[in-house]
């Protein structure tokens, strides 16, 4: 019998609120119109995101405040690093996302041009076994004493 796969769950991505304060490396992919909400239809910029803060990576996050599409949108193809903030907000308004520039900050910038992508990923998978027979680790050889074996 043919096995079948389960669907992926949807995932928005993260959303600003989520990211805030985090220094972040965007990419932005391209500028949406009329994107159907529960609002109606909405425009958005399409990015890929790496958070440095926590190693995530993420494809085709979809922003759609207006600050954070304005600041992004000039730059589709190109690399922004950033932190996403809160602004001032206008009598009655809530208070808007905007993009913090953090590529002045020395610090800031070495951190994005020392990240390696992946790296989160290969430091949270666990070491391969060893697969070559005979091979006796200085652990195993321990473990073997403890129970009286000898190794080969």
């Amino acid at each position: 019998m043919e096995a079948f796969a389960s669907p992926a769950a949807s995932s928005l991505g993260p959303k600003a609120a989520d990211l805030q304060g985090q220094l972040l490396i965007f990419k932005p992919i391209e500028y949406r119109t009329g994107i159907e909400t529960v609002n109606g239809p909405a425009d958005a910029i399409n990015c890929d995101l790496i958070n440095l803060e926590t190693g995530e990576e993420h494809s085709d996050v979809l922003f759609f405040n207006v600050a954070l599409r304005s600041s992004l949108r000039p730059l589709i193809g190109q690399r922004v690093l950033g932190r996403i903030k809160q602004g001032v907000a206008k009598p009655g308004k809530t208070a808007p996302w905007i993009l913090e520039d953090a590529s002045q900050d020395p610090a800031s910038l070495a951190r994005a041009q020392g990240y390696k992508p992946g790296a989160a990923a290969a430091a949270a998978a666990p070491a391969p076994a060893p697969t070559a027979a005979g091979v006796i680790t200085p652990e195993i050889a321990a473990l073997l004493a403890q129970l009286g074996a000898k190794p080969a």
